[in-house]
């Protein structure tokens, strides 16, 4: 009778301690993976020298759900193409890509989950730079590139959940082996 129960009080304690150690993986936030967000569609503000006008077009990419390509489909003639993305506090090369291609059209490739965020958040405006044959041509100032940090990768919280969970683990493995000692004393 002794060797049973002291058999059943290890494996109550073992699997005390085994849940015990598991709680965390039981965490009440999920972790996000930064490569989840996509773009939602619809977000960009575009406009044509600073007003919104029609003739900017934009879609995404079929190969990469997060890169967009710009084009001009009004009248006038393209000169070239604005974005507030440095403005934004994104880092070029490093929260995203501009391209502008051979046939007139730009495209920006978000990289990082802030860039992502502030996309989905309808932060980012596309200028077109348009010469309407009326108006002298505008000249492009190229972006300027400045380093921010780059905060989009955080832990999950797991809650004081996970440490009440364990604190009763470790008391059930405790009241365990205190009831395995008082009937070894009193056989």
């Amino acid at each position: 009778m002794k060797k049973l129960l002291s058999i059943v009080l290890s494996a109550i304690m073992a699997v005390t301690m085994c849940t015990a150690a598991a709680l965390p993986a039981f965490a009440a936030d999920p972790v996000k993976s930064p490569t989840a967000a996509t773009l939602i569609d619809g977000k960009v503000t575009p406009t044509v020298n600073g007003e919104n006008k029609q003739g900017v077009i934009y879609g995404p990419s079929s190969t990469n759900s997060n890169e967009v390509t710009f084009r001009y489909d009004g009248e006038g003639t393209l000169i070239g193409w604005e974005t507030n993305l440095l403005d934004l506090g994104l880092v070029s090369g490093t929260d995203f890509t501009l391209v502008n291609n051979d046939d007139g059209s730009m495209t920006v490739t978000f990289i990082s989950q802030n860039a992502i965020g502030k996309w989905n958040d309808g932060m980012v405006k596309v200028n077109a730079l348009v010469d309407f044959d009326e108006e002298e041509p505008t000249e492009e100032e190229p972006e300027e590139e400045e380093t921010t940090k780059n905060e989009s990768s955080k832990s999950p919280s797991t809650g004081a959940s996970t440490v009440a969970a364990a604190s009763i683990a470790a008391a059930g493995a405790g009241i365990a082996v205190l009831a395995a000692v008082k009937k070894r004393d009193a056989e």
